[in-house]
């Protein structure tokens, strides 16, 4: 063999010696390197981390050739211009070597600054027909912006840009509201904000949050307050028991609004949350503020404080909702069914307020439902006593209805079984009866039967008690009486009431609701 013979085959070894292969694992990993020695079970190759022994049965495939770093590098010794370096770069990422195509994308820049490519590559952006850094990019146009407020006349303010008087405005401690320039307090009451001791509320809940730190202040000691979106509830109770409380508030507003075509929001209770006061076993805060209370209503009695004072609670809703409960001698869970209870009041009494009262067959009844609706028990019934009733007129004293059962049944949700046995026993006085009662004359199975009416009424369909209730508002008394004395006016007044949201005269709806009612098992109620 010639020498020139024996150098070219010597070179051509060389350069396949020179050639790295790929080990291809089954668990994914890539490993670069020369075959050094192998056995019947490993091969030992040597890497550019030091030589390795890797088992064959963990070897997926061998790939003999020039690994891609080492093709990077003969790539890399050949390249010229940017475009050169731009695809050697787009090689690098194609075969997952990162840190070497940041290199080439960067070199092919150096070369040629504004290539297209190699920018778009390392994440640069154009701004302005010129290549750059992101960061490059904000500072280039913050400095731009600003040149050009600054031309405009503006000036910077606390990171804004605003008019030379704009500024001396705002040094001022003004605020800009309606195009007008006012103070940072009618700024916020522009806003719809009001303030209650130090913070700012929105106004229908400050109106309520003032009410409540009127009476802290009367007891001159500091009360739990919290607000939901229906009142502000304050007491001297822990504030996870007021919220709990507002929750159930909350509920029972929704399921009244969808029952009766309700708007939701705080216009019902005249533009302001209700007030919830909430009352621990000390009675002396319930009975001191009882005095404050009555001095801020019309609509009760000058009797109404005393007797109010030996008893659980109270409700009004004029001229604004107020309740106030204690739990006093109750277990504590009671409370929280006294509130939703009053809530039902507050609902029902509200709904088209026009200063008279509603029956009070439909008024208790009501508010009873909601708070059975909300435990499927009642804690309370209101039974107020005649000297705070106030009513001008004679009642029918006491119910007809004569049926023996146990009263704690009531408390314990079972009311309408009782009344499913009443009814089948024909225990029950007539509707003309019930509708004569006044709130002092209420027994446990006259409030059942209102329950029990309302209900049905919910069943007739959407709409249907709002429209009773709507009829039943144009015909009542002037408060504080409840009841329509005259017997054919009353029996017109439901006439009227039960045709619009039934198509029954009362007589037909008396005999409806009973057929109903035991048909049902009193399991519509629930």
């Amino acid at each position: 063999m010639s020498l020139v013979l024996r150098v070219v085959v010597v070179s051509v070894l060389l350069a396949a010696a020179a050639l790295a292969d790929t080990f291809v694992m089954k668990d994914g990993r890539r490993i670069e390197g020369k075959l050094v020695r192998e056995n019947a079970d490993t091969l030992v190759v040597d890497t550019s981390v030091g030589q390795l022994e890797l088992k064959k049965s963990e070897l997926k495939e061998r790939i003999v050739g020039r690994a891609p770093r080492e093709e990077y590098e003969v790539r890399e010794k050949a390249a010229k211009s940017a475009e050169d370096f731009f695809q050697l770069g787009e090689y690098a990422a194609a075969n997952k070597l990162k840190t070497l195509a940041t290199k080439a994308y960067t070199k092919a820049i150096e070369l040629e600054s504004q290539h297209a490519g190699a920018r778009k590559a390392l994440g640069h952006v154009e701004y302005k027909g010129v290549w750059m850094t992101p960061a490059e990019r904000d500072a280039r146009q913050a400095a731009d912006e600003e040149a050009d407020m600054l031309a405009q006349g503006f000036v910077r303010w606390n990171g804004r840009w605003v008019t030379p008087e704009e500024k001396s405005k705002l040094e001022q401690g003004l605020e800009q509201r309606g195009g007008k320039w006012m103070s940072a307090d009618e700024a916020k009451r522009f806003d719809g904000l009001e303030k209650a001791g130090d913070a700012w509320y929105p106004r229908a809940e400050s109106i309520a949050r003032q009410g409540a730190l009127a009476v802290q202040r009367l007891l001159g000691k500091p009360l739990n307050i919290v607000a939901c979106d229906q009142a502000v509830l304050a007491g001297d109770w822990d504030p996870k028991v007021l919220e709990a409380t507002g929750a159930q508030l909350s509920a029972a507003r929704q399921w009244f609004d969808a029952l009766y075509g309700a708007a939701p929001g705080p216009k019902l209770f005249g533009d302001r949350l209700a007030e919830f006061y909430l009352w621990n076993r000390d009675s002396a805060p319930y009975k001191a503020t009882v005095e404050h209370f009555a001095a801020l209503t019309h609509t009760v009695t000058p009797e109404w404080a005393p007797v109010v004072k030996e008893r659980h609670g109270f409700v009004w809703i004029d001229p604004y909702p107020c309740s106030s409960a204690r739990v006093w001698n109750r277990p504590d869970e009671d409370l929280v069914g006294h509130c939703v209870h009053h809530f039902g009041h507050v609902l029902v009494g509200r709904f088209g307020y026009d200063g008279r009262l509603l029956p009070a067959w439909y008024d208790e009844g009501f508010a009873s439902l909601t708070e059975f609706k909300r435990f499927e028990r009642n804690a309370v019934f209101c039974r107020a006593a005649a000297t705070i009733v106030g009513s001008t007129g004679t009642s029918a004293k006491k119910s007809a209805a004569s049926f023996n059962f146990d009263p704690a049944l009531f408390r314990e949700g079972e009311w309408p079984q009782t009344l499913r046995k009443a009814l089948e026993a024909k225990a029950v006085p007539s509707f003309d009866r019930l509708a004569q009662l006044d709130i002092a004359d209420l027994e446990l199975l006259d409030i059942a039967c209102g329950m029990a009416i309302v209900s049905w009424l919910e069943a007739q369909g959407p709409g249907a008690l709002a429209k009773f209730h709507a009829e039943v508002r144009k015909t009542q008394p002037k408060a504080p009486d409840r009841v329509i004395q005259d017997a054919r006016a009353r029996q017109a007044q439901y006439d009227a009431a039960f045709t619009a949201a039934a198509g029954l005269n009362w007589r037909d709806a008396d005999a409806a609701w009973r057929a109903w009612f035991i048909a049902s098992g009193g399991g519509a109620a629930k």
